[in-house]
């Protein structure tokens, strides 16, 4: 069975105030990209940036996310010999 508490969004704000300069050139852009007309380069680069720093947070959520149950992956994993 499906549980909704699986799938809502959590944002942790401790990963956006340990990167300020990040956090605030992805605000500053996409206040840009809402109200300002833009030439259709500039906007595509800009868009592109944006996409750039979205998919950054996103890996660095992820990243720094633990699931219930799972290994921590920084420690050394041994096989055993039979």
């Amino acid at each position: 069975m499906l549980n909704i508490e699986d799938f809502k969004i959590r944002i942790r704000y401790d990963e956006f105030l340990a990167h300020p300069a990040l956090t605030s050139i992805f605000v500053v852009l996409f206040f840009t990209l809402s109200f300002a007309r833009l030439p259709g380069i500039l906007y595509m680069l800009i868009l592109a940036v944006e996409i750039y720093i979205a998919m950054l947070f996103g890996a660095r959520f992820a990243a720094t996310e633990k699931k219930e149950g799972e290994a921590d992956s920084a420690a050394p994993q041994t096989a055993e010999k039979s």
